[in-house]
């Protein structure tokens, strides 16, 4: 039985969902991040501005000819490639590729947090299908100063856990990877999100872990995990997807105290649906 995740309440705009809330603490652990900048987003009559330069200039100095772009709470939220993939580092490309992140998710009305956060691309292609984002990932929850628990949900020995990711690639997987897919267990995610949670006791989070084509294990993002009221729904719901761990997830373990409760913000004043 997981340990009791602790109730938060919360919105989309809550800085501890912002990536440079947890990066200065993240980057000085052990545990391995991809190499990450952040750019100044301002608001302006028509739009947004950026500095692109200064992301040509990240993408020159780390010698990367691919980069990921999101904001400081979302990646681009309905297609990921055209408004996250930075596929090449000219400026046509930079600006195409911000322009519609940020067109995404205003649409979806998530924040931006005023600022992009830029990264390396990392190798995730283990099919050969190019629309396929199939790869090895898996989410911790961790509160309090402990791991409490993940998604996909815990099986048991290591063997299960290697079917567990290699079940995650398709039939379309490249025959090369194969041993690597055999080998992979979670293990290694798990000793990293420890470290994690003993950094960050003073909240909880959904910590996300990606496997990379080399066999590295990289964390990717924070989620924050705790609960928002959804406008059109009219109901609390998990800030932070629970996958198969949602029986444990904060709106089902204290529905009973989320019971006729509603924010004084529920009146229906705001055009956001959080």
């Amino acid at each position: 039985m997981p340990s009791p995740v602790s109730l938060f309440f919360s919105d989309f705009a809550d800085e501890r969902g912002r990536v440079d809330y947890y990066w200065p603490r993240l980057r000085s652990l052990d545990v391995p991040v991809p190499r990450t900048t952040f750019v100044a987003l301002e608001p302006t009559d028509d739009g947004y501005q950026w500095d692109t330069d200064a992301i040509l200039a990240f993408m020159r100095d780390n010698d990367l000819h691919r980069a990921f772009v999101r904001t400081q709470f979302k990646a681009a939220t309905v297609r990921l490639r055209e408004g996250s993939f930075v596929s090449r580092p000219d400026p046509e490309t930079v600006d195409r590729t911000v322009e519609s992140l940020l067109n995404q998710n205003d649409e979806q009305g998530w924040p931006h947090g005023g600022g992009l956060v830029v990264r390396e691309w990392l190798d995730l292609d283990f099919c050969r299908f190019p629309t396929h984002s199939c790869h090895p990932s898996v989410r911790f929850f961790v509160d309090g100063g402990e791991v409490i628990g993940r998604t996909p949900c815990e099986t048991t020995g290591s063997v299960a856990d290697t079917s567990v990711v290699d079940s995650m690639v398709c039939a379309g997987r490249y025959d090369y990877l194969e041993p690597l897919l055999h080998d992979a267990s979670f293990a290694t995610p798990r000793r990293y999100a420890e470290r994690i949670a003993a950094a960050f006791d003073e909240a909880t989070w959904g910590v996300d872990f990606v496997l990379d084509t080399r066999g590295d294990w990289y964390c990717a993002e924070f989620n924050f995990n705790g609960v928002y009221w959804n406008r059109r729904e009219e109901r609390w719901w998990d800030m932070c997807g629970q996958g198969d761990f949602e029986p444990f997830g904060p709106t089902e373990l204290h529905s009973a105290a989320l019971w006729d409760v509603r924010p004084e913000s529920a009146d229906g004043s705001s055009d956001r649906w959080w």
